[in-house]
């Protein structure tokens, strides 16, 4: 039982010889004669004895609901609804014995509903608790998920202000960085700083150590401490702290990386902490609330490990998508830092395709991974180059080098027999006396016309083989050229140009033949076999489809299978109109000249009237201006390979049905 000072009796005020205040007089606590409910109430009794006089001014029923711990005293022709019934005649022994066993079951009632307060406070903080766990794990922006914590912290401890500070170990020497704070009572002009992690301050000396510290009057800490509260931000404010709890943020290795600072626990979130209200207004952080507190603690910590891991995987594989696409536009340097301006175009016209009027485009929305999945599949949609022999991809005339060589070697060689076939039977005259002058010019005339001739077919392979579009006359003559028969090392005769050849210099546009053509439209192929192998996330389950339709043309025209438009994603025609206009706008091709956006604008809506492009999103492309959100950005280039460079991208457009000249 409590000690005799905690016992407080509340009597009527009757004031006859036999009042239970003159009964008690001798006891050894307070004894006080209340009149109404107003006085038990201020008085705070233990144990209530009601007498006529106070039964006719309080109602049991008001007295129980105002005070429901405090057991009642009474005879019963005063009240039948008390715990401990009196006699008519009763000694001052029987009643102080009757006092002291009410007494008694007050201090038990006062017990258990303190333990049932702090059970259902548990509860409800582990029901908080729960709540946090989850929305914490689900929060993927490191700020948001800051900030979450802070008011998660807040509403468990009740508190006015809050703090987080994150553990920087990299840093030399390692430095806690304050990242956020909240103040229920005074407006914040927050801005992130760093500190060296230093013992001398409350948070460093948490983080150095990972013990708690508690204080419950941060102006009353002791000089023995080896840390000192600063008092800086309320004499700036006219803040005034007082209770103080600060923990530390630690992760599942027992590291700690961060810490969380509680100030001010309050009785009410409501209140506003002044210079005069806070005695009142603040209290303690107790020990149950502090244990919520160092599990909130921990939960966030494991939540910013987990959010850092997963930064970790994506920086890593945006790294590995970046160093995949440099690596592939080194192969085929035409086209540095298209495949990155194609993924900022199709990013930016996604997000602006819903101003369409059509209602299937107003209705697209797509949310972050959405957006991500679809920068993804333009980051690799040209993946598939890896598949093309790099001889093809950068094939910068209709002939190889070696092919154009090896010509050169055999009309030089057919020249030089020529002119040994000539010298001989020259000389072959002269031994058998017949060598006349003008025999011997026949024989000069005829080697030279023969030189010409061979210069000629020469000039005419080297024109031939530019891959400008081929003139009529000019692919007349390639047939006749591919009549004509040469020797080779060994005395035998071979045409000039095998079929093979023949069929490269006689392409009508372009540099290559309609075999290496097929090859370079197979990229899209290897880059769908390519990405399927990769493990993709179910966000991300998109991409080899996105990709590997961007070739695909509404109207069935386009490739690899010729899909109709109701199999063709619409991501994938987003990405289809950005992937032509860098194609078409490009200023680093240095086969072609970079057309104006206007030029290009008129393509895309000839595309679209004709059915290959979606006219809708053609639209969105040009009346949102998509174009000018990579004006002036500065993207990787890569340097030519020793073979050359091409004279197309495996994402050209055929632009033989357009008129390009500007006009």
């Amino acid at each position: 039982m409590e000690t005799q000072e905690h016992i407080r009796i509340a009597v009527g005020p009757d004031e006859s010889d036999a009042s239970y205040a003159s009964l008690l007089q001798e006891l050894p606590f307070p004894v006080e004669i209340c009149r109404s409910l107003d006085e038990l109430m201020a008085f705070a009794p233990t144990t209530v004895i009601i007498d006529k006089p106070l039964s006719r001014a309080v109602d049991v029923h008001d007295l129980r609901e105002k005070l429901p711990l405090v057991p009642l005293l009474a005879k019963p022709d005063v009240s039948c609804e008390v715990e401990f019934p009196l006699g008519d005649r009763i000694s001052p022994e029987s009643l102080t014995r009757l006092i002291n066993t009410a007494c008694e079951l007050y201090f038990s009632r006062r017990s258990s509903a303190a333990a049932r307060k702090i059970a259902e406070t548990a509860e409800s903080d582990l029901t908080k608790l729960a709540e946090v766990g989850v929305a914490l794990s689900a929060e993927r922006d490191l700020n948001r998920l800051l900030k979450r914590i802070l008011e998660a912290a807040q509403d468990i401890a009740c508190c006015d202000a809050a703090s987080l500070f994150l553990l920087d170990r990299e840093a030399t020497p390692a430095e806690l960085v304050f990242k956020l704070t909240l103040n229920d009572s005074v407006a914040v002009a927050f801005q992130e700083q760093r500190f060296l992690l230093d013992t001398r301050s409350i948070s460093g000396y948490v983080a150095e150590t990972g013990e708690a510290v508690h204080c419950e009057d941060v102006y009353l800490m002791g000089p023995e401490q080896p840390f000192r509260f600063n008092p800086g931000f309320d004499k700036q404010t006219g803040y005034r702290t007082r209770s103080l709890y600060c923990v530390p943020m630690t992760d599942n290795t027992d590291q700690v990386v961060g810490v969380i600072q509680f100030l001010n626990r309050k009785h009410r979130r409501d209140d506003k902490v002044t210079q005069d209200n806070w005695q009142e207004v603040v209290r303690d952080f107790d020990e149950q609330v502090r244990k919520s507190l160092l599990a909130l603690a921990s939960l966030s910590a494991v939540a910013l490990q987990t959010r850092k891991l997963l930064d970790d995987i994506n920086n890593l594989f945006e790294s590995f998508v970046h160093a995949s696409v440099t690596a592939i536009e080194q192969r085929d340097p035409t086209t540095s830092g298209h495949s990155f301006r194609v993924a900022d175009l199709s990013v930016v016209l996604a997000e602006r395709v819903h101003t369409a009027s059509r209602s299937d485009l107003a209705r697209f929305k797509p949310s972050a991974a959405t957006l991500r999945e679809l920068r993804y599949a333009a980051l690799l949609h040209d993946f598939g180059k890896v598949g093309v022999r790099e001889s093809v991809l950068v094939k910068s005339k209709k002939l190889f080098a070696s092919e154009l060589n090896e010509l050169r070697y055999r009309l030089a060689l057919t020249r030089q027999r020529m002119r040994a076939d000539a010298a001989e039977e020259i000389i072959s005259l002269y031994e058998s006396g017949k060598g006349d002058s003008t025999r011997i010019n026949q024989i000069r005339q005829g080697f030279t016309a023969e030189s010409h001739r061979l210069a000629e077919f020469l000039e005419l392979i080297v024109d031939a083989n530019e891959p400008s579009i081929l003139e009529e006359n000019t692919a007349t003559r390639l047939e006749e050229l591919g009549e004509y028969a040469c020797d080779e090392h060994d005395g035998d005769l071979t045409p000039l140009l095998s079929s093979g050849l023949l069929e490269a210099l006689s392409t009508r546009r372009g540099s290559l033949t309609n075999a290496e053509r097929r090859e370079i439209e197979s990229h899209v192929v290897h880059t769908y076999n390519f990405l399927k192998l990769i493990p993709w996330t179910s966000d991300l389950a998109g991409v080899p489809d996105i990709a590997g339709r961007h070739h695909e043309k509404l109207d069935g025209s386009g490739y690899p299978d010729n899909l109709d438009a109701s199999d063709i994603p619409l991501q994938s025609r987003i990405m289809t109109i950005c992937d032509i206009f860098d194609a078409l706008t490009a200023s680093d091709r240095p086969y072609k000249k970079a057309l104006p956006h206007q030029v290009a604008y008129r393509i895309l809506r000839e595309d679209a009237q004709r059915g290959t492009l979606d006219p809708g999103v053609v639209e969105v492309f040009i009346g949102a201006d998509v174009a000018a959100s990579i004006v002036g950005k500065t993207y990787p280039r890569a340097s030519a390979p020793a073979g050359g460079q091409s004279v197309m991208s495996v994402c050209d457009p055929d632009l033989h049905c357009h008129d390009t000249d500007g006009g």
